[in-house]
């Protein structure tokens, strides 16, 4: 090696590190915008339920008061009917607002029971109106550490799953979100009554592109992706996720999230 060929080695090595440099923001701006896709694709999923509950709560408002406009004595019924509409409509708003908004905030005190709520509000459609029972079994004032925004996205995730693994069951319905204290970490469960996950798919049910179904016809992950996104967005959050089930006798998802 010569003396030329010597003196440019720290200028290659400069220049290799300044494209490692470019290539690893690249790719963890890609990963932002795949994250807030997939949690926008969610939201999208959502928009039949939507759609549906709004023309649930619109008719009777504009039923009552067409028969007010006839009937001056059923004004009062028809405005109290118009602000109670109005209110469930303005709830799942600002339910679905909350998960489409900027997920990189710092993180912050956050009562799980509350942001399970928020999280079943926005998908709109009450369980109980598809025969689903949904128990939430979570304390009162279970606070953690973390950022709401993405717990919310997994969350989203995992229920509608759950939805569509009971809704294709021939047996009961039902959905439990439950969690517990463990030590310095919190434990969430997502439990379903549905089909269950195959045991050739259980090892590979958190792989990017994979999927249980065929045909890309799953509501949340089609292509593979959300389960996939669902264990990295929780291990960002220094947490970790797991699944148990038995064909045709359901699934429990296992979420483990420092407090």
């Amino acid at each position: 090696m010569n003396a030329l060929q010597t003196s440019r080695l720290p200028e290659e090595a400069s220049a290799r590190e300044q494209d490692l440099a470019r290539l690893q923001q690249e790719v963890r701006r890609l990963r932002s915008q795949l994250r807030q896709s997939q949690r926008l694709a969610a939201v999208g999923t959502m928009t039949a339920m939507v759609a549906h509950e709004f023309n649930n709560i619109l008719t009777p408002i504009i039923n009552y008061a067409n028969l007010a406009k006839r009937n001056p004595k059923m004004v009062d019924k028809a405005i109290a009917r118009a602000a109670d509409g109005g209110a469930k409509c303005t709830h799942i708003c600002q339910a679905i607002l909350g998960l489409t908004s900027a997920s990189n905030r710092p993180s912050q005190a956050v009562d799980l029971r509350e942001l399970v709520a928020c999280t079943v509000a926005a998908m709109a459609r009450e369980p109980k109106r598809d025969m689903i029972d949904l128990d939430i079994r979570i304390p009162d004032g279970l606070r953690l550490h973390t950022r709401p925004v993405e717990l919310q996205q997994v969350l989203l995730n995992l229920l509608i799953n759950a939805r569509a693994a009971v809704l294709a069951s021939q047996g009961g319905r039902s959905i439990t979100v439950s969690a517990e204290r463990a030590g310095r970490q919190v434990k969430l469960r997502v439990a379903d009554s549905g089909i269950g996950i195959p045991p050739q798919n259980l090892e590979r049910i958190f792989e990017p592109f994979f999927s249980t179904r065929s045909g890309g016809d799953d509501e949340t992950n089609g292509h593979g992706l959300g389960l996939a996104i669902c264990r990295e967005v929780i291990s960002d959050l220094g947490g970790s996720i797991s699944v148990d089930s038995t064909e045709g006798q359901g699934a429990t998802f296992t979420i483990l999230i420092p407090a």
